[in-house]
């Protein structure tokens, strides 16, 4: 039978249509005639290459208007203005005189409203990089300024009185993101996830909080129906599943069953599983003379009995999952697992054939299921969520020892999901191996699994808290698993009901009762229709789950008010809603407490997570997989890829915590690492998965985000790197530069896998080309100094090549097959910044990007900004953040100082 949604569903498209509001808008100033200083200093210094005939660039100053009401006018003319202040034209090698970058003058271009005498001595502020005084310029210098004043005058007209009409941002709903976080408080389900079921976002100014990229379609209000309906049922149906402990013996599971009784073939060797007594083999259990397991005859044995693995899992050849779990309901769920590792003997260690179950060829590095050693160190063991679809989804990462011991973590499940442990460090055995990298002569490593035991789902209160958000104290029974509320006056409890629902999801008291009197009509339909209360209820409540208000920021232009404040706060620091019951707090030092009461908030994670998922884009840090035969090493290392993601957050978490300096984004003398990384980056070794703070040594090229394994990838494609895209991402995402698209019809530079030229020899055939060169001048430079790092964020010193005639690189791989690249042309990791600043390699750029800290900072707090607002750094925004590092400039500007002082900025507490 369809539900009362789908029956229902045009009543509830009127529901939201009627609750829709449209922001209102207001016409920006008429133009004007371009500013005479503007007009004289074009004429003399840009119509050479910017004139109705020549256009250079595709600019063409003779015939631009001043309709500054026009958006892409306007961009225009503050490209303008920003690349007459900074000097870059006229370009230098055109032997015109720049008027400007001969002081390295810049104006202050945002004073506070009105305050044209500052302009009008061309104040500096804190940009303070010019000492003369106007008698004592040049008068092309003193023709630059007054320019740049009247520009920037006109252009902060405009953009002020836009701000006062219609707001900095643009009203948007929510992301998907923040779509889940508010369900799960206004649900009172923080296990909940739905964001995967709702569409991508878009994206502009890197971030996913843009309102012009968060437009609402029919097909995406769709979605959030059913993504609504979809939540409701799972936080009513919490109270069809009261918690239990069930416990799954790894003898029992079928997948680990399948890999007892493999002959020791070339592959099968690493996969096959040894079943154990603590250390004692029972290859009688392999040959099926003895059962399987002594299960409750033997209590004491069968808390002994595990199964032995020599390898990670691996797509469809190597597994030894939990598929018997099934959870019943998505919630929390708390994990117990008991394992310990050991050792196998080389093969032939017992003097035998392994009873025939080998195929008797005697290499060490295959284990002998008949010797069983203890183990000699811990395995980083990691526990994937496992869909029926066979993906899965990261759970949590630990440490199993020699000793038997239990392992307990509290992770989300979704309905009917399993658990596959993972013993990342071992072989991931392919078809044609040659060994196995982690085998010494004195044997094999592995890893046992006794059990699994899987309690939940947790529930702190029953009814559980999500079923008592939505319904209260109504009765109810539970009919074929679902709940069947079953109140004594349906109607009189709707009305309460949906009373105080509304009140619960919507922070705008002014439309409770407008979304109330809809609420009730829909029920109302629905029961006409002969639905029985359940499901009439839930359709009403996923109408209002969709309705603008529930959906939308619809801030008023202007001041914003308390409660506005309270939500975009709580949005920019918890990706989600403010506390129900958090007052507003307005005031400076009520503030500045509630942003450290939240930043200490385990719910902060959220923040750091997403701000650095797209500004840095770690969301794709799966999407670049390094090659199998030029990255052998790294080929099928989940370890690597989740430890480089989990160091950056921990990172940027830790610039928070302790309130760092800035300047950490671009060198620190720290870094988080685990074994992996620690092996990767050539740090001093140690043993253990969790990340831990680890001091780097005085020469060592690491530190900062430009050389974290995570950034090193994601600016990369897993078989080659290249300047360019290195080079574009330090400058755009650490110091701020705008990046221009490449322009049509020109071909991107493929490195030579060959090894018969390096990149910096095509990248110089390729800056021939006059429309390639003026832009790559800017951030090639930066991007050779990361050549000495490959796709993975491993030092070299030279390329890799694949049937070249360089060195050859003895090893194994982790899939086992020994390395097929050698080495090639050695890397040239010096360069020449636009500034004329020359660099020999890393550590030289680090120091001269540190030059200038101010500059780093200001990035991080354009970044945020939008991240927060909504809204991109517009004209007349400039001034106030300046203004946020001249206050954060004491703490040198630390990364908590300037969060605090955006927070209590006009840009953030304005709409």
């Amino acid at each position: 039978m369809r539900s009362a949604l789908n029956r229902c569903r045009p009543l509830a498209w009127t529901m939201i249509s009627v609750l829709a509001t449209s922001p209102l808008t207001a016409p920006l100033p008429a133009s004007g005639e371009i500013p005479v200083a503007v007009q004289e200093f074009i004429a003399a210094n840009c119509f050479g290459c910017h004139d109705r005939s020549t256009a250079e660039g595709g600019l063409d100053l003779e015939s631009l208007d001043f309709d500054l009401d026009q958006r892409d006018r306007y961009d225009r003319w503050v490209l303008i203005h920003d690349r007459v202040r900074d000097g870059e034209m006229p370009p230098p090698d055109d032997g015109i005189p720049r008027p400007v970058a001969a002081i390295g003058w810049s104006v202050r271009e945002a004073q506070a409203p009105g305050d044209r005498e500052a302009q009008a001595r061309g104040d500096r502020g804190s940009q303070d990089a010019a000492t003369a005084e106007p008698a004592e310029l040049d008068w092309e210098v003193l023709e630059a300024r007054e320019m740049l004043t009247a520009l920037a005058a006109a252009l902060l007209d405009v953009d002020r009185h836009r701000v006062a009409e219609s707001g900095r941002a643009s009203a948007r709903r929510l992301n998907r993101y923040e779509y889940e976080n508010t369900l799960r408080q206004r649900l009172d389900a923080p296990w909940l996830q739905v964001a995967h079921l709702l569409p991508e976002d878009g994206v502009d100014h890197l971030f996913n909080k843009v309102g012009e990229r968060l437009d609402v379609s029919h097909v995406q209000l769709e979605r959030y129906l059913e993504v609504a309906n979809h939540a409701l049922r799972l936080a009513l149906n919490a109270a069809a599943h009261p918690s239990q402990t069930r416990r799954f013996y790894a003898r029992d599971e079928p997948s680990m069953q399948n890999y007892l009784h493999y002959r020791f073939g070339q592959t099968a060797a690493t996969r096959s599983i040894m079943p154990l007594d603590a250390l004692t083999p029972e290859p009688d259990v392999i040959r099926k003379l003895q059962p399987l397991t002594v299960g409750d005859a033997d209590p004491e044995k069968r808390e002994r009995e595990s199964m032995g693995v020599f390898s990670g899992t691996y797509s469809a050849t190597t597994k030894y999952d939990f598929t018997r779990v099934e959870t019943p309901t998505d919630g929390e769920y708390r994990l117990r697992f008991k394992t310990y590792t050991f050792m196998a003997g080389p093969h032939g260690a017992s003097g035998g054939d392994d009873h025939g179950l080998t195929g008797g060829k005697r290499d060490w590095w295959r284990p002998d299921r008949n010797v069983a050693l203890p183990g000699t160190r811990s395995e980083p063991i990691t526990l994937y969520a496992l869909a029926e679809s066979g993906d899965s989804r990261w759970l949590t990462t630990f440490d199993s020892h020699p000793e038997p011991s239990v392992f307990e973590a509290v992770v989300t499940l979704r309905t009917g999901e399993g658990i596959r442990p993972d013993a990342a460090r071992l072989v991931r055995t392919r078809p044609g191996w040659a060994g196995n990298p982690n085998a010494t002569p004195e044997g094999v490593p592995g890893f046992a699994m006794n059990w699994l035991e899987v309690e939940g789902p947790l529930h702190d209160d029953w009814p559980p808290r999500s079923y008592r958000a939505l319904f209260g104290e109504q009765p109810f029974d539970v009919v074929d698993g679902q709940v069947r509320l079953t109140p004594d006056d349906p109607d009189q409890a709707a009305t309460l009901l949906l009373r105080d629902f509304v009140h619960r999801v919507l922070d705008d008291p002014s439309a409770v009762d407008a979304t109330l009197e809809a609420s009730l009509d829909l029920y109302n339909a629905a029961t006409e229709l002969g639905f029985e209360f359940t499901e009439s209820m839930l359709s009403t409540m996923a109408a209002i789950l969709c309705s603008p208000d529930f959906l939308y920021f619809k801030a008023p232009s202007g001041r914003l008010s308390a409660q506005d404040l309270a939500t975009r706060l709580a949005y920019f620091l918890w990706n989600g809603p403010p506390d129900a019951a958090a007052p507003p707090n307005t005031s400076p030092d009520q503030l500045r407490d509630s942003v450290d009461r939240m930043l200490n908030d385990p719910r902060s994670q959220r923040f750091v997570d997403s701000f650095l998922d797209y500004w840095l884009d770690l969301r794709d840090l799966n999407a670049n997989t390094p090659d199998a035969e030029l990255y052998t090493d790294y080929y099928l290392d989940e370890l690597l890829t989740e430890s480089s993601l989990l160091e950056t957050r921990r990172f940027f978490r830790e610039l928070i915590d302790r309130n760092l300096p800035s300047r950490n984004l671009v060198d620190s003398d720290f870094t988080y690492a685990n074994e992996r990384l620690a092996e990767l980056y050539e740090l001093e070794p140690f043993e253990g998965v969790a990340l831990r703070r680890v001091a780097l040594p005085d020469d060592s090229p690491r530190g900062g985000l430009l050389t974290q394994a995570s950034v090193l990838r994601v600016t990369a494609n897993g078989t080659t790197t290249t300047p360019v895209i290195r080079g574009a991402w330090i400058m755009e995402r650490v110091l701020g530069t705008e990046i221009p698209p490449p322009p049509s019809g020109v071909a991107a530079v493929e490195p030579d896998t060959r090894g018969a030229t390096t990149i910096r020899e095509q990248l110089d055939k390729h800056r021939s080309v006059e429309s390639c060169g003026a832009c790559h001048v800017k951030f090639d430079p930066a991007g050779f100094a990361l050549e000495s790092f490959d796709v993975a964020g491993g030092w070299r010193e030279r390329y890799r090549a694949i049937g070249g005639d360089g060195e050859k690189v003895e090893g194994i791989g982790k899939n086992g097959h020994a390395y097929g690249f050698q080495l090639a042309q050695a890397v040239d990791c010096s360069g020449v910044l636009p500034s004329g600043d020359a660099f020999q390699d890393i550590r030289e750029l680090k120091r001269l990007l540190l030059s200038d800290e101010r500059r780093v900072a200001r990035n991080l707090v354009h970044r945020l900004i939008v991240y927060a607002t909504g809204a991109a750094v517009s004209f007349s925004d400039r001034g106030e953040v300046e203004a946020i590092l001249d206050r954060s400039k004491e703490s040198a500007f630390g990364v908590r100082t300037l969060i605090q002082e955006l927070v209590h900025s006009e840009s953030f507490q304005s709409k």
